[in-house]
């Protein structure tokens, strides 16, 4: 009876954490059809093509608001 309990809470913890993740995910994938609609991909390329520095520096600066 001990592994089905613990299977059981693995399960009931794995829903949980997705439950509680999903509207996030959903709100990642809506403002990224916002953003391919309006900003081409060659719009991104141009900014993130560029030399390392500042194609890093540019891509560091649009994921800071991801963890806000």
């Amino acid at each position: 009876m001990g592994d089905m309990e613990s299977i059981r809470e693995i399960a009931v913890a794995s829903v949980s954490v997705f439950l509680e993740a999903a509207p996030y995910v959903l709100l990642g994938f809506l403002v990224a059809g916002i953003l391919r609609a309006f900003v081409g991909p060659d719009t991104v390329v141009r900014y993130l093509k560029r030399g390392r520095f500042r194609s890093v520096l540019y891509a560091s600066l649009l994921g800071i608001p991801i963890p806000l």
